[in-house]
């Protein structure tokens, strides 16, 4: 969820003919978004378009997703989350091959469990990998070739049910050269994703008098996941004293707060 699209490109290195291979492109949304109840049924169709001039295989599978604020993102296995969706999806095939400009439609189908503890936000990533083949009767070289692969963010709401909740970990202040930020990591510790808007003023501690206002744009997080916020200290006057007041509001969901002193 750290982006609405997620496009991820593998550089594979691999013995094949000098002719390029097929490419391949999913048509649309690469996030699906859904507000279920327990024990309901839902499905989508996803358009796969073949990009290139020979056939394209694509290989289709699930993975969990998870990321932190240190910038790692986690594919793990289907399921081993605990919010994971993986096992309530199912797919009307595990490969595709596209003829040359050929579009052909990926139907998915999630049955939501009847269960009392389901609660929340489920979430997992549908994986859409072109496959290289291998041409054994053509003159062959070492060549560098780029896969494509898509990651589709597949997200079941449950009702209304669940909340996110943020909690504030390690506020300071930075330097990098002669530059000062302000930084905060931010997790979501409830059961529902959340994207809040993030701002930070701040106040003349001797006056109370405000002096700036910050903002950052919105990132959604999913529940057990957490990311960094970093405000520039520009245009205040060393040897001061001020007040910040961090501000993260979910957009009509619960808003959550920090107030941290910081010396210039």
């Amino acid at each position: 969820m750290k982006s609405e699209k997620v496009l991820l490109t593998m550089i594979l290195l691999w013995l094949t003919s000098l002719n390029s291979f097929a490419g391949f492109e999913v048509i649309g949304n690469l996030s699906y978004k859904y507000i279920a109840q327990k024990g309901e049924k839902y499905s989508t169709i996803i358009k796969v378009h073949n990009t290139g001039s020979k056939d394209q295989e694509v290989k289709i599978y699930l993975r969990d997703y998870l990321f932190n604020y240190e910038g790692t993102t986690f594919y793990n296995e289907p399921g081993t989350n605990k919010r994971s969706n993986a096992p309530w999806i199912q797919f009307n095939t595990q490969t595709l091959l596209l003829k040359s400009n050929e579009t052909q439609n990926l139907q998915i189908e999630i049955t939501v469990p009847k269960g009392d503890n389901i609660t929340g936000t489920y979430w997992s990533m549908l994986m859409l990998e072109g496959l290289v083949p291998s041409d054994q009767n053509a003159q062959v070289q070492l060549k560098l070739n780029t896969a494509i692969r898509y990651a589709i963010q597949i997200v079941t709401h449950i009702g209304k049910s669940g909340i996110g909740q943020l909690e504030f970990q390690q506020p300071r202040v930075v330097k990098e050269g002669n530059k000062q930020f302000f930084d905060f990591i931010m997790l979501n510790t409830g059961e529902r994703s959340i994207s809040p808007e993030v701002s930070m003023e701040l106040f003349d501690a001797a006056t109370g008098e405000s002096v700036k206002v910050l903002k950052i744009p919105k990132q959604g997080m999913y529940p057990t996941t957490s990311t960094k916020w970093r405000f520039p200290l520009e245009g205040l006057t060393k040897g001061k004293t001020y007040k910040a007041v961090i501000v993260a509001d979910g957009s009509g969901e619960d808003v959550f707060g920090l107030e941290y002193t910081i010396v210039i």
